[in-house]
């Protein structure tokens, strides 16, 4: 056998997150002035910054549990400035054992250390009241400042003493940012809202039973919407999953009203939310997209929706479509308000539990109709952020940006896609100095 030939074998034997366009990149990287094939719109002004799992030592036992990398590239006056790659420097990056198993620490005692710690803080960032924040559900987020080096710990001025969830909403109406805690002691799910100035101004505790996988929520004008999942959550976070399909639990989703009020649940069809699109209210019902698997782990998502009656409790439920999509995304200024289109990343040609050829999808809420975005062979784009054209309000006016990894050349572009013009050529490609891995969430940050 050859060299090429046991090197290949090697990688095959790994799984799926740590080879390929998976796998881990070694080094943190600045590179200024970057390459960019067709032209750059010049309004577009500020920074696309990307989370995503980055074990430092080159292993972790799941994809989720990878150490937090964040990848930036910041455009401005029609050029690509610069790009640059920062690890997330948590407690646990630096050595700081967060699991009680391996000292024999009192739970609460590691628990709070984890909490404090930051965990991996490798799944999604945001922008709030002027704060760049990396979130991991685990813990509490991370700051960080503009090009991408970690600040510490950010617990609202000590309002936040829970994780905090890795995907928060903004209210486009009022600047609030809503976002909630799951964990396993009481309270097992806190709903938090904080104002348009990053100060906590609710805190709500949700009554459950007993705590469930929450990876996301929804967020209509007047109410928040949670998943009470029938994969529940065993124990703490660790290095393991901490997650168990029930065959028994019933499959709710609670809404609460933001202003205060009773919480009502709605029980739905057995299934796990992964992602939510968006919610908003329609004729007295709530109308939630997102992508659901029928089973958490072991079935893929695709695109669905439930819709809840308020007035009669009933609920309505369908597939939008039967193709394997995830990582849903909209226009945010519609956020709990009526939408047209959403983009996935549609993942297919499945090889050893991870796909090996990907395109972007657009639905279209009037139409029915969805239209694809093929990169070309072997390109895997990741998740897309919409940037909206100046003030214009249409939802397709402006921008979607995406990280695709080229399997040709084994490297990475951020594309820039005409949001009105979906499914043309990429108006501009930017091309990065080494291989992004595949990861989770990003965000658009506009220059001041």
């Amino acid at each position: 056998m050859s060299t090429r030939e046991e090197a290949d074998a090697r990688s095959a034997a790994q799984p799926f997150w740590l080879r390929g366009p998976f796998a881990p990149v070694a080094d943190e990287v600045t590179a200024h002035d970057l390459p960019v094939a067709g032209e750059l719109p010049r309004d577009l002004a500020g920074t696309y910054v990307r989370n995503g799992p980055n074990p430092k030592d080159g292993a972790s036992r799941h994809w989720w549990f990878g150490d937090g990398m964040l990848h930036g590239v910041h455009l401005d006056n029609g050029k690509a400035r610069w790009y640059r790659n920062r690890y997330v420097r948590t407690a646990r990056y630096g050595g700081t054992n967060l699991d009680a198993a391996a000292n024999g620490e009192d739970t609460s005692a590691a628990r709070a250390r984890r909490l404090r710690g930051g965990g991996t803080s490798n799944t999604h960032v945001i922008e709030h009241a002027g704060r760049l924040l990396s979130m991991v559900e685990a813990a509490l987020p991370m700051q960080l400042d503009r090009e991408l080096s970690t600040i510490g710990i950010f617990d609202f001025d000590g309002a936040l003493d829970t994780p905090m969830t890795a995907h928060p909403k903004r209210c486009p109406l009022t600047g609030e940012l809503h976002f909630f805690s799951y964990q396993t002691v009481r309270p097992y799910l806190t709903y938090y809202i904080a104002d348009a100035g990053g100060r906590v101004i609710s805190k709500r505790e949700i009554e459950v039973d007993s705590p469930s996988h929450m990876h996301d929520f929804a967020l209509t004008e007047h109410d928040a919407v949670f998943f009470d999942s029938p994969a529940r959550m065993t124990r703490d976070w660790g290095d393991g999953m901490p997650f168990a399909w029930s065959e028994t639990h019933t499959a709710r989703l609670g809404v609460v009203p933001r202003a205060g009020g009773a919480v009502r649940w709605f029980d739905i069809e057995p299934g796990h939310l992964s992602h939510t699109a968006n919610a908003f209210e329609r004729d007295g019902t709530i109308v939630l997209e997102g992508t659901r698997c029928a089973r958490f782990e072991a079935s893929p998502p695709c695109l669905h929706r439930w819709e809840i009656d308020l007035k009669s409790g009933q609920t309505h439920e369908r597939a939008i479509d039967e193709r394997i999509v995830d990582f849903p995304r909209i226009d945010d200024r519609r956020v709990g308000r009526p939408h047209r289109y959403t983009y996935v990343v549609e993942l297919c040609d499945f090889v050893g539990g991870a796909p090996t050829s990907a395109r972007l999808r657009r639905y279209d809420a009037a139409t029915g109709a969805s239209a694809a975005q093929d990169l070309g062979p072997r390109r895997i784009p990741g998740e897309c952020v919409f940037v909206p054209r100046g003030d214009d309000p249409s939802e397709d006016a402006g921008y979607l940006l995406s990280i695709v990894y080229d399997g040709e050349r084994d490297g990475s572009e951020l594309v820039v896609l005409d949001a009105e013009t979906f499914g043309a050529a990429p108006v501009a490609r930017v091309q990065l100095p080494q291989r992004v891995p595949f990861g989770f969430h990003g965000t658009w940050v506009s220059t001041p």
